[in-house]
């Protein structure tokens, strides 16, 4: 276990895959899909304010930082032609479920639950990316996504105390990062 202040260090790694892939985004290299990166900016944003609700420290500085940058993302997407990805019908599904994920929260004042809520949510945001990885890797940043998987995982070994509050959020975004990477991995050259 790291000492708590590696979650801060972690986190500005992590930010680190986020303004790579701003830049990559900015030059047209990389195609973001506006859809799940304006939720992958909401949803940590959540996350963060009910950890700080329930008087999380360091680690809900990952939160935030895993949510800034793809708003930042989602923002330059739309300075660049070549940086737009085509959202599908399916997209749009997986948006407003994730949205009734948020709903949901918003229905409790329990910050466990809306961290659940907002995972799931989250989840579901993420699965167009995935998909869009997989079919085309050559459309996502895998350096990106690897040096934000690092970041997050030295914050996820900083965590102090092991519960659903302190370790769901990193945990999965290390999870969700090193899979992107590995996806969009497999495509040598861009087209």
């Amino acid at each position: 276990m790291l000492p708590e202040y590696f979650a801060i260090i972690g986190a500005i790694i992590g930010s680190l895959g986020g303004f790579y892939y701003l830049y990559e985004t900015i030059v047209g290299n990389a195609q973001p899909n506006r859809i799940t990166w304006l939720l992958w900016g909401v949803f940590p944003m959540v996350i963060f304010v009910a950890q700080r609700a329930q008087g999380v420290a360091g680690v809900s500085w990952a939160s935030f930082a895993a949510g800034l940058t793809p708003l930042l993302v989602f923002a330059a997407s739309f300075f660049n032609e070549k940086a737009y990805w085509k959202s599908e019908p399916r997209d749009y599904y997986l948006m407003a479920a994730a949205v009734i994920g948020i709903i949901l929260w918003a229905m409790t004042d329990k910050p466990n639950l809306a961290l659940v809520f907002s995972l799931l949510a989250d989840m579901l945001a993420s699965l167009p990316t995935l998909i869009k990885s997989y079919r085309h890797p050559h459309s996502e940043s895998w350096i990106a996504y690897a040096v934000s998987a690092l970041g997050f995982g030295i914050s996820l070994l900083s965590v102090q105390t092991y519960n659903l509050e302190h370790a769901a959020f990193v945990a999965y975004v290390v999870i969700l990062n090193a899979s992107l990477a590995v996806l969009a991995s497999r495509s040598p050259k861009r087209k």
